[in-house]
């Protein structure tokens, strides 16, 4: 289901994004997604090489709430942008740790994996779901019959890639979390950062260089726990006598992720990331 507001005199703001790992997460609905936001730039060019920073402090919202629209209008108006500047594009940092609940039907067999119980994750270990297999999903509701669904935080990991096996999962089992590329950036993206360009994650290092991510100020304002996107408006927009107007679409029907992993006849649900629709339209 895809959900449609339109905020007077603000900017109501979505991302997409996308966790991989060692083999690919099918998709589910998620029905909360609480994104934290740290900071939005409107750009002028798709590099964001001259920005104008919009908001910089720090607001939790879940996207998948009817709410969301207003959640973020509080926070990010759009009054007082410098007259005559052309806007095409925008850049959002955001906080690697999500809180999500949701559920992927069918993830092994018949096997539904869902954010049950309150097995949260960190930047080094993954959240554990829990499993069922008479789930069902009806537009926004989510039913499970023989379970609690339960909010989970859950992180997109950083890319360390196969320089050693360092995120834990269920039990004893570690994993290697696959490399980011400038190629696996989110759909319609103009570039991504995931982490910071410091420290020993040789493949984290290399996305959040200028050179993979097509920007001479990508790598500005990157830091361990937070992720950046550049995302084109759907058409340029230029500042004029009128306070901009924002309408932005957003689709969670595919925001929630799941493995299957862990020894074989001792596999469990581990829960992860997945993708939000986006689009955004600055207009009078």
């Amino acid at each position: 289901m895809i959900k449609y507001f339109k905020i007077i005199i603000s900017f109501l703001l979505v991302v997409i994004f996308y966790s991989g790992s060692l083999i690919a997460a099918d998709n589910g609905r998620a029905s909360v997604y609480k994104v934290t936001m740290e900071e939005v730039h409107f750009c002028e060019d798709s590099k964001c090489a001259t920005y104008t920073k919009v908001c910089d402090t720090s607001k939790t919202v879940d996207i998948a709430a009817v709410t969301a629209g207003s959640d973020v209008a509080s926070w990010c108006p759009l009054d007082g942008l410098p007259m005559g500047t052309t806007y095409t594009h925008l850049r959002v940092k955001l906080n690697r740790a999500f809180t999500l609940a949701g559920v992927v039907l069918d993830k092994d067999g018949t096997t539904d994996c869902y954010t049950g119980g309150t097995n949260d994750a960190t930047a080094t270990k993954t959240a554990n779901g829990s499993s069922v297999t008479n789930a069902s999903v009806s537009g926004d509701t989510i039913t499970i019959p023989s379970g609690t669904l339960e909010e989970t935080v859950i992180w997109l990991y950083d890319a360390r890639g196969d320089n050693g096996a360092y995120i834990d999962g269920a039990g004893s089992n570690t994993y290697w979390w696959s490399f980011y590329t400038h190629a696996g950036r989110p759909t319609g993206a103009t570039s991504w950062c995931v982490g910071t360009i410091a420290g020993t994650h040789t493949n984290e290092a290399n996305i959040c260089a200028d050179s993979n991510t097509q920007s001479a100020t990508w790598d500005d304002t990157a830091s361990a726990d937070t992720m950046q996107i550049i995302y084109p408006f759907t058409a340029a927009y230029t500042i004029g006598v009128v306070t901009p107007k924002a309408t932005l679409s957003f689709d969670t029907s595919e925001g929630m992720g799941a493995e299957w992993l862990g020894a074989s006849g001792s596999e469990v649900c581990e829960m992860s990331v997945g993708k939000v629709g986006f689009t955004a339209t600055l207009s009078d």
